[in-house]
């Protein structure tokens, strides 16, 4: 009787998975042929120019964006974002595109003037395109020609459908599969409809329509109350695109930060509060004492090192350091190396070993000049003083691509040398 309760239970539930029959997603099988509808739609688009406007109620306040996005799939694209919050206390102008090979990415103040620009190329085209798309707006379509918004289904479960005479209205909710996600939801809850938990998004519903393109999409928090809404105002499909549109040239003098770096090598290169600025002049000791400051660039390409001597780590690092200081020996590249140790015979012992000048910082001065929280750190600084990458630890790649950084630099030097020569012509 038990095995026959237990056989009944099992072809229950194989009952019920078949009628559902939900696929990769989850989705009830009308979603998943809505979408698959809508990818052949997609499939014969060759171009999109769209514009847009969103409003996100936050703890904040709200976030206003509007917006246009012109596309050819898969990676030539413009976004033009605008966005106004805090009531006007914040605004700001984003710029990103890219013409299939290079692509940028630029802040703007209000004003007009261009405050950040980042650059990549087609070595990292796929990353940085699927990155962008995660915190864009959802009208982009991903890099797969017969897009079918697999991005959104990844991070929303759509439940239902309806066909109409314009398109398709979906409607879901949030994925929460995590456990973070699981325990914010479960907070909030609790919360009851106030403070924090009233911003935690749930429902979600989207418009699509016949060719494919979003045209609205909505999230809603726990209580159904409105949290974000896009909705789009122009769409036109397989139309004229502006060559030109793709291209950008940064403003001349312009820090330029370059994403393939970050891309290919994240744990080597890291942020800082001194990139793309000025690097303060280095004021240290030598070993017998004698103060010594050194103005960043002054005497061409600075790599400014931070060690210790009783790091193994640093002690591998620094003799990588001394080869690259006996390869680019007279060739206008300055190394200076800085321990903040107060043991001066540790540190002349240290020294005894290297071709390359150490210098002592005893009462710390550089190290919270220059933010030190972990070594060994490099600063590669070009001939303007300005400091161009930053770098963290010590692996196999960091010699050779300290080497390739040096060697961009001088080319830089030895460019705008050129230049100067044609302008005296």
């Amino acid at each position: 009787m038990r095995r026959a309760f237990v056989c009944a239970i099992l072809l229950s539930c194989l009952s019920l998975a078949a009628a559902d029959d939900v696929n990769m997603f989850g989705e009830p099988e009308n979603v998943s042929k809505a979408f698959s509808e809508i990818a052949n739609r997609l499939a014969s688009v060759e171009s999109l120019d769209l514009a847009f406007t969103s409003t996100v109620h936050s703890l904040q306040g709200d976030v206003i964006q509007s917006g246009t996005v012109v596309q050819e799939p898969p990676y030539r694209f413009r976004s033009d974002v605008y966005t106004y919050a805090m009531e006007g206390i914040t605004r700001a102008h984003e710029l990103t595109l890219s013409n299939g090979t290079n692509g940028w990415e630029i802040s703007m103040a209000p004003g007009g003037k261009t405050v950040a620009a980042s650059f990549w190329t087609l070595a990292s085209m796929g990353d940085i395109f699927i990155s962008f798309l995660q915190r864009s707006t959802p009208y982009l379509l991903t890099p797969a020609k017969t897009n079918s918004y697999d991005g959104l289904r990844y991070n929303y479960i759509f439940t239902g459908v309806k066909k109409n005479a314009t398109g398709w209205d979906f409607e879901g909710n949030i994925r929460h599969d995590s456990e973070m996600l699981k325990g914010i939801a479960k907070q909030a809850s609790a919360m009851g409809p106030s403070g924090f938990s009233n911003f935690v998004p749930n429902k979600v519903t989207m418009k699509v329509t016949n060719d494919g393109i979003i045209s609205e999409f909505k999230r809603y928090n726990l209580y159904g109350r409105l949290l974000s809404q896009m909705n789009l105002k122009q769409a036109l499909v397989n139309t004229y695109v502006d060559e030109s549109g793709f291209f950008y040239m940064p403003p001349k003098g312009l820090f330029v930060s370059n994403l393939d770096i970050l891309q290919e090598l994240p744990s080597m290169y890291v942020n800082h509060s001194l990139l793309g600025k000025k690097a303060p002049d280095i004021k240290v000791n030598y070993l017998s004492g004698k103060d010594k400051i050194i103005k960043p660039g002054a005497k061409g390409v600075t790599i400014l090192t931070f060690f210790a001597s009783w790091s193994q780590l640093c002690r591998e690092y620094m003799a990588a350091i001394d080869k690259l200081h006996s390869k680019y020996a007279g060739t206008g590249v300055q190394f200076v190396n800085v321990s903040d140790q107060q043991d001066m015979k540790t540190l002349a012992a240290f020294q005894r070993g290297l071709n390359t000048i150490i210098y002592a910082d005893p009462k710390r001065e550089m190290v919270k000049t220059y933010d030190i929280d972990n070594i060994p750190k490099t600063f590669v600084i070009d001939k303007k003083g300005i400091v161009r990458y930053v770098m963290e630890g010590f692996n196999t790649a960091s010699e050779s691509e300290l080497s390739k950084r040096i060697d961009e630099l001088k080319e830089e030097k030895a460019e705008t040398e050129e230049q100067e020569k044609e302008a005296k012509k």
